[in-house]
């Protein structure tokens, strides 16, 4: 087995390892429009251009076949916090992420 990727609890504040474009496996959760797609989008961008000003954690997800599903794909849901309190959930690759 090559490199399976580290575990990372709930909770822990993350970044990226490398700053880069948005991957085309990264979504955004559905907050019933509360915040707006340009929004998302620009947090989304910040995050992985690895914006100093951004705060992200490990998110709990509470159903263990959507937790087993992303496990398989090596993805985990991360929450993305910006300084005026803006907030979306999008998923990240977890080989792409390390412990702040």
């Amino acid at each position: 087995m090559m490199g399976a990727p580290r575990a990372m609890s709930a909770g822990t504040r993350v970044r990226v390892v490398e700053a880069g474009p948005v991957p085309s496996t990264s979504t955004w959760d559905d907050d019933h429009n509360r915040t707006s797609t340009s929004l998302k989008r620009r947090l989304q961008q910040m995050f992985f251009n690895g914006d100093k000003k951004i705060q992200a954690e490990i998110v709990f997800i509470g159903s263990e076949s959507e937790r087993d599903s992303l496990r398989r794909k090596n993805l985990v849901k991360v929450a993305v916090r910006d300084p005026a309190g803006s907030a979306i959930v999008i998923t990240a690759e977890s080989k792409n992420l390390i412990q702040k």
